[in-house]
């Protein structure tokens, strides 16, 4: 019988993660401030604003040159970041790239968490074991949204 791989021990074991409610994933990096949204996120986050649709997407969005709907960084962090707390004020209706984050197949290789996201995630590698299943369920979700 074969020795299992690298990703296959990764996938088995699950990987570590904790959320330290730093406030980094939500705030602008150099150039990087995007936070894609679907129109099932857009609706969620109108209606728990109270807010339309439209007038969600006049305040808050922009479409990008590629013509994905983005959230609007104002400053050098979500508008949805409540900066002295770190905590999200739109959290249950969060969209799916915050949703699943850290849990993107960017973030994660044959070794488990990659050195950019451990740069950028002070909680990967904390915590508890996040399943084989959630992590794969996290990953598939920002995979179908994409």
């Amino acid at each position: 019988m074969s020795r299992p791989t690298a990703e296959e021990k990764r996938r088995t074991s699950g990987l570590k993660f904790e959320c330290t409610e730093c406030g980094k994933c939500c705030t602008r990096r150099g150039k990087y401030a995007h936070v894609y949204v679907t129109d099932e996120d857009i609706r969620a986050i109108a209606a728990q604003r109270k807010l339309s649709v439209r007038a969600f997407r006049r305040r808050f969005t922009f479409t990008d040159e590629f013509g994905w709907t983005q959230i609007r960084f104002e400053e050098h962090f979500c508008p949805f970041l409540d900066t002295t707390t770190n905590r999200c004020t739109v959290y249950e209706a969060r969209p799916v790239q915050c949703r699943t984050f850290p849990f993107w197949d960017e973030m994660v290789d044959e070794h488990g968490w990659t050195e950019n996201a451990r740069a950028l995630c002070e909680g990967l590698g904390r915590g508890p074991v996040r399943s084989r299943e959630e992590v794969e369920t996290a990953m598939r979700e920002m995979r179908e949204a994409d």
